[in-house]
């Protein structure tokens, strides 16, 4: 199918309400060369709406989640006042739909600002080339049938990887972001979506299987660390779907991927994906620009000025201006404050830590990320281990482990379970825990809750217990 204007562009799982390729192109030539430099939108149409805008405008655009607040704004070194002001692109430019396409999948020397998750701590802003999040976009008359589920948060690089993917090929997408398991499935379902991409959080919200969605062709799942035993799992619910699993961060985009949950590194990035010490590391060559701790890039007044006539902000220079502790200008690409441990001369240290299936060729499993891992007696501990076999008992949906300190053990684990219909009893589920994992590995405290908190990408959470979760009557003492 070739995308025409009349192809639906977007459409909104929650009201139905439908725009077409020609309503974008509409609005993209209303005020060509108009951008929102620094936009915090209001909805996922409006975050699309303005990274095709930047795509087919050759500019910067810095996306920041609707849920900042002003004091998280304040800690990043913005203000509210700042956003969602226009500005006028040096190269206005009336656009087509075939010039839209080759944008999105690569053509433009466009720029995205966008701030890692900040699970750990405050959220850092990385730029990207549009080029370099295209990288693993495919264009072909195949790829253009897709119908894709819009299921990640816009303003963060897994939507915008999905988006550029469907843009690129003038495919339809439909916005089932946020939404609880009966409307995304009525959505899956009412529009025909063919391909969904979305972490293991959020296929876990549709189990239980109990349903099949045979339209499904492609489900790929990003974000977090998944396992064989969901793909099982996930299975029946979509019988005719090729499944796929792929590594990508803010810092480096898409780097992996896998048809199960064994990964290999493309043959083009063989030299520049490499594992050391056990992690990942990523040469600094696929790598955005990172702004942290005292250095700090953005969009300043230096780079953003009023036009006189109009009285709208101008962009006035595409060259960044990046300021250090000293107040000289430095080069973001290497001044790196904030990630002086991840890096070692040219490389980057990704934290995952993987279990390598074969070396020649190199195949590995990705276990999990190092900072999660919980020290329990001097034992260490993957929470993601635990949780696997949690979610593998009878109606448990979704499971997150967490660590609680102790005065004797140093730390011990923490589950909180949430199910699908009544939860089973807490000894019956630490008994069959106890069958598989060895003994400290067995949470102390297990709380059946009825949605375990997710961060704003999407993600399990594992920065903060509930506070149910952390009182309570440690099992064993």
């Amino acid at each position: 199918m070739t995308a025409d204007a009349k192809t639906p562009w977007f459409i909104d799982g929650r009201t139905g309400e439908t725009r077409t390729y020609g309503d974008l192109l509409a609005d993209l030539n209303r005020s060509p060369g108009f951008v929102q430099p620094l936009c915090q939108p209001a909805s996922t149409q409006d975050a699309l709406r303005e990274i095709a805008a930047c795509l087919v405008s050759d500019t910067e655009l810095t996306l920041f989640d609707p849920d900042f607040g002003e004091r998280e704004l304040a800690a990043l070194g913005f203000a509210k006042a700042q956003l969602n002001r226009p500005a006028c692109a040096p190269a206005a430019k009336l656009v087509d739909l075939a010039a839209l396409q080759a944008a999105a999948a690569g053509n433009s020397t466009a720029r995205l600002g966008l701030f890692t998750s900040g699970s750990t701590g405050l959220p850092k802003l990385v730029m990207q080339s549009a080029a370099n999040l295209a990288r693993s976009v495919k264009v072909s008359p195949r790829q253009a049938e897709a119908i894709w589920a819009f299921a990640y948060n816009p303003t963060h690089v897994a939507g915008i990887q999905v988006y550029l993917q469907a843009l690129a090929n003038g495919c339809s997408i439909v916005d089932i972001f946020g939404l609880d398991r009966s409307r995304a499935l009525d959505a899956i379902k009412r529009y025909g979506v063919t391909h969904i991409s979305a972490t293991p959080s959020f296929f876990r919200l549709l189990l239980p299987a109990d349903q099949a969605l045979a339209g499904v062709r492609s489900v790929t799942l990003g974000g977090e660390s998944s396992d064989a035993a969901l793909l099982e799992r996930l299975r029946p619910m979509f019988p005719a779907a090729r499944f796929h699993n792929v590594y990508a961060s803010t810092e480096a985009g898409t780097l992996l991927m896998a048809d199960g949950d064994v990964f290999s590194v493309a043959a083009g990035l063989a030299d520049r994906v490499i594992v050391r010490d056990g992690r990942i590391h990523v040469h600094r060559s696929l790598l955005g620009e990172f702004t942290s701790g005292d250095t700090v890039t953005r969009l300043s007044s230096e780079t953003v000025g009023r036009d006189t006539e109009t009285g709208n902000l101008k962009l006035e220079n595409r060259e960044q201006k990046t300021t250090g502790v000293d107040g000289k200008a430095e080069d973001p690409q290497f001044q790196l404050s904030g990630f002086s441990s991840q890096f070692s001369t040219d490389w980057y240290d990704t934290g995952d830590v993987v279990d390598v299936v074969s070396n020649e060729p190199l195949r590995f499993r990705i276990v999990a990320r190092e900072r999660d891992w919980v020290n329990v007696g001097g034992s260490k501990v993957n929470p993601r281990e635990v949780e696997a076999v949690l979610e593998e008992f009878p109606g448990v949906r979704k499971a997150r482990v967490i660590a609680r300190a102790n005065s004797v053990m140093g730390q011990i684990l923490c589950a909180e379970v949430e199910c699908s219909g009544a939860p089973p009893s807490e000894p019956s589920l630490r008994k069959f825990v106890a069958t598989r994992l060895q003994p400290f590995k067995v949470p102390r405290l297990i709380r059946f809750v009825d949605k375990i908190e997710q961060t704003r990408t999407g993600k399990v959470s594992r920065t903060h217990a509930s506070r149910e979760a952390t009182q309570g009557t440690a099992e064993g003492g």
